[in-house]
């Protein structure tokens, strides 16, 4: 994971939007259709789309912070009229962050980002994920 912008809504139709504003989703999925491939019984609750906002490693948060700002700089039309297409209700900008394993971990945004968000009508989101196990090299 890294950050990517999530949009959904329960009465979007996806493929018309994606093909609407020649987007380029890292993912689409659509209402009524099987979540995971595992378990087909588990269906979609609404539909929608992820775009990729960073690639940058999990623990790199302040690069993500700085991939993000440049990213909602440069398209910040384009997501306004996505937020505001019919059936969308509403958008986050997710940051997948590694947890730390501390008593305390704070992490923060930028007022920039807070801002360009915040006028485009985007959340933001941070997931927290268990960093990986270290393997050592047993040469």
């Amino acid at each position: 994971m890294s950050c990517y912008l999530r949009f959904c809504g329960d009465e979007l139709d996806v493929k018309e939007l994606i093909e609407t504003l020649r987007l380029n989703p890292s993912k689409v999925w659509e209402k009524g259709l099987p979540r995971f491939k595992s378990n087909p019984k588990r269906l979609n609750k609404h539909s929608g789309f992820n775009l990729l906002v960073s690639d940058t490693e999990l623990n790199n948060f302040e690069k993500q912070k700085k991939e993000a700002i440049e990213y909602l700089s440069i398209n910040k039309e384009l997501l306004s009229s996505i937020i505001k297409y019919k059936g969308i209700d509403g958008g986050d900008l997710d940051f997948g962050i590694e947890w730390r394993n501390v008593a305390v971990q704070c992490d923060n945004f930028p007022p920039v980002l807070i801002r360009l968000a915040g006028q485009i009508g985007l959340g933001l989101e941070l997931s927290q994920y268990e960093p990986p196990d270290d393997e050592e090299d047993e040469t």
